[in-house]
């Protein structure tokens, strides 16, 4: 194999590319954005964040949920999160755009799988990865996970099916664009009717309340609850908007990787045909 000669302008760009480099750790570390370890004054943020989130005693600020990064990306920050989640969507829409005059059915995709023995394996995965990911995205407001890691671990498993026994294994079982392009719409959804549901009630009855909020404040005094009562199996602790808005990540995330994946799996030849490529 012939070896390629370093040009001067790779020289140039090396150089740029290290000072560049240099220049940005120089600053953060100058300005303190990066310490090891996390500076003294930064500490009572992450105490604050421990002792309000699930204090029975004081419930002012809580959210109802013993798992505080849950708390903080859907309660304390929840906003933020409905941005990026709003635009992980548009991210997919876009991509499906660049393919939209490829008309997809079974007998066009490309991906044929694999051998017997992997795809029986594989076939006995499958069952397992979507309840575990089910369980780590309805646990999310509980333990650590959420809506988010459960969809990307459910997605995992339409990836596996994809490369072990074919693209058209999805398709075959219903897991067309348009269905799960819907779902993922029904995820996010379910998302501005939750973050928004506690808003319009306080309008209509006259009662201060906020967009994203969840639990009962002194100043706001309408919630979302955090415990179901079950009667003689007893309660259950489901941290009020936390366990809806998970639920709904995990439709989006899981909905829209599934897509992109499968989309990546469409051969090229099908995607010049529908004119969206040269």
């Amino acid at each position: 194999m012939a070896e390629r000669k370093v040009s001067g302008r790779d020289i140039f760009l090396s150089i740029v590319a290290v000072s560049i480099v240099v220049i940005l750790s120089y600053m953060l570390v100058s300005f303190l954005v990066i310490s090891v370890p996390p500076q003294e004054t930064n500490r009572w943020l992450a105490n604050w964040f421990l002792t309000t989130t699930y204090n029975w005693e004081n419930k002012d600020w809580w959210s109802g949920s013993p798992e505080v990064v849950t708390s903080i990306l859907w309660d304390y920050r929840g906003l933020d999160t409905v941005y990026e989640t709003s635009v992980f969507f548009f991210a997919i829409i876009g991509g499906l755009m660049l393919v939209r005059s490829v008309k997809i059915d079974k007998g066009s995709l490309g991906i044929k799988g694999m051998s017997v023995i992997s795809k029986t394996i594989t076939k006995i995965i499958l069952v397992a990865v979507p309840v575990v990911a089910a369980s780590v995205a309805l646990h999310g407001h509980l333990t650590p996970g959420g809506g988010f890691q459960g969809g990307s671990i459910f997605a995992v498993s339409s990836l596996l099916a994809i490369i072990a026994l074919g693209t058209g294994f999805l398709y075959g079982r219903g897991w067309t664009k348009m269905r799960l392009l819907g779902f993922r719409t029904l995820g996010l959804l379910i998302i501005s009717i939750t973050v928004t549901a506690l808003f319009v009630v306080g309008f209509f009855s006259g009662v201060t309340a906020y967009i994203v909020q969840n639990q009962w404040k002194p100043w706001a005094p309408i919630g979302m609850g955090y415990l179901a009562d079950l009667g003689v199996f007893g309660n259950i602790l489901y941290s009020g908007s936390l366990i809806f808005l998970n639920l709904a990540e995990f439709l989006a995330v899981s909905a829209g990787l599934s897509l992109a994946f499968i989309i990546m799996a469409l051969p090229r030849k099908k995607l010049v045909e529908g004119g969206d490529i040269e």
